[in-house]
């Protein structure tokens, strides 16, 4: 699985924005990922 991956199946079960952040600002995942996986759950309903 990619880092992008993992990201969408664990967040925000298992990892939080700041660790979506810290993978971003290594280089693992870009700015519009981070928002994209952000916003989608945020777009979810519960």
């Amino acid at each position: 699985m990619s880092v992008v991956e993992l990201a969408r199946k664990y967040y925000p079960r298992l990892w939080d924005k700041s660790r979506l952040e810290a993978l971003a600002a290594a280089g693992r995942l870009t700015e519009a990922e981070v928002r994209e996986i952000v916003g989608e759950e945020e777009n979810h309903v519960h």
